[in-house]
C-alpha cells in the first residue's frame, strides 16, 4: 500500500470511532463507555495511535504474524453450535475446552 492509501484508512478507522451520533445514540454509547470503565483519556490516546501509524507499522506487523502462523492459538467463547458450524465450515479448525 502506498502512503495515501494507508492515510485514507486510518482516517477512515478514526472516523469510525468518532462517527455522527444522534442524541439518544451518543446517551447510550456514553452509557457503555462508563460501565465498561473505558475513559476519555484512553480513547484519545488510540485515536493519537492511529493517527501515528505509517507504513513501516504495518511491515513489522506483517513480521509479528509470519511468526506466529504457524504456532498462534485462537481462543474463542462460543456456543457449542457455533463452534460445530465453524468446524464444519474450516476443517476442524477449533479443539474445544471447556471454562470453569
Amino acid at each position: 500500500m502506498d502512503d495515501d492509501t494507508i492515510k485514507t484508512a486510518i482516517l477512515g478507522a478514526v472516523g469510525d470511532l468518532d462517527s455522527y451520533q444522534l442524541p439518544d445514540a451518543k446517551g447510550y454509547t456514553s452509557f457503555l463507555r462508563y460501565l465498561s470503565g473505558v475513559p476519555e483519556e484512553e480513547r484519545q490516546a488510540r485515536r493519537e495511535e492511529m493517527l501515528s501509524t505509517r507504513s513501516s507499522d504495518f511491515k513489522e506487523f506483517a513480521g509479528v504474524v509470519d511468526a506466529i502462523k504457524d504456532k498462534g492459538v485462537i481462543v474463542a467463547v462460543a456456543s457449542d453450535h457455533d463452534v460445530d458450524s465453524t468446524n464444519k465450515e474450516r476443517s476442524n479448525l477449533f479443539s474445544v475446552k471447556k471454562a470453569l
